[in-house]
């Protein structure tokens, strides 16, 4: 049966272990969501969609208790994406990667920009050695932000690349595939909604390809509201089928998806969805 959303975004944590220059901070109470938060969450989430991210902000690896929510997933039969500085990728040790509900492991690679070049390099060296001994199924995404002729983006593309020699190298919309399911994204840096500036989109897709809940339980149109400055009700007071059918949720989606005059919130935005892997 197919579902309505093609994914949701699930916050189990605002908090991260870096200050990258291109993140945002959240005025939201710092906060790890409870195992049985999520998963009464989960339950509710499941219902619209099959594909779940654990991100809006904050780091995944950070919270406590993410195996334990990895584990509810693979119950829940959802199919779960994790976007990660990669920091902290050894945790919890390789057992969490085989849990059933891994499909995706995106590395966010600008975020290593903070780092000393020599520090950044084994980082980058280990997220590497990781994806080579990963569990076979699970898809896994380099990330890299920037400009294109900065430095560091160059110097980071060509130690992927020459860390893959036996690699045959395919192109599609937004980077290259290296090897089975693993793949080199190219982006570049957005403007967050709420930074000024309104811009000329004529619409986007949030409330009809996908929602986020918040680590607060505040459900909102996408994964840039990560103030919840779109709420449209909390999903632990009101039912997520209640929230996502209300009048005024339907009334955003028109107004997001340029049907009426877009929110002012979301003229400021300057992100653009990316072209995503067929795999996926």
């Amino acid at each position: 049966m197919k579902k309505q959303f093609k994914r949701a975004f699930i916050e189990i944590t605002n908090i991260c272990n870096l200050s990258c220059e291109f993140c945002v901070t959240s005025s939201q109470p710092k906060a790890f969501m409870p195992p049985e938060t999520f998963e009464a969450i989960a339950a509710q989430v499941k219902l619209f969609t099959d594909t779940v991210s654990l991100h809006v902000l904050g780091e995944p690896f950070m919270h406590p208790q993410l195996p334990e929510i990895l584990s509810i997933c693979s119950r829940q039969k959802l199919d779960i994406s994790l976007v990660t500085n990669g920091t902290l990728i050894d945790k919890f040790g390789p057992g969490i990667f085989k849990e059933k509900c891994l499909k995706q492991i995106s590395f966010s690679l600008h975020a290593l920009q903070a780092f000393p070049k020599k520090e950044r390099f084994e980082k980058l060296n280990r997220l590497i050695e990781f994806t080579k001994t990963r569990p076979s199924d699970i898809i896994i995404s380099f990330r890299l932000r920037g400009n294109p002729k900065s430095s560091f983006l160059q110097e980071t593309y060509d130690y992927i690349l020459n860390a893959f020699p036996d690699k045959i190298i395919t192109k599609y919309k937004d980077g290259l595939r290296l090897q089975t399911k693993t793949y080199l994204n190219f982006e570049l840096f957005f403007k967050w909604p709420g930074q000024g500036g309104k811009r000329d989109k004529k619409g986007c897709q949030g409330l009809q390809h996908h929602f986020a809940v918040l680590c607060s339980g505040e459900t909102v149109p996408c994964c840039l509201d990560y103030d919840g400055k779109l709420s449209i009700g909390n999903i632990n007071n009101t039912p997520l089928k209640d929230i996502l059918n209300s009048p005024s949720a339907i009334k955003l989606k028109n107004s997001i998806a340029g049907k009426t005059p877009i929110p002012d919130y979301c003229a400021t935005c300057g992100f653009i969805a990316p072209g995503t892997p067929k795999e996926i």
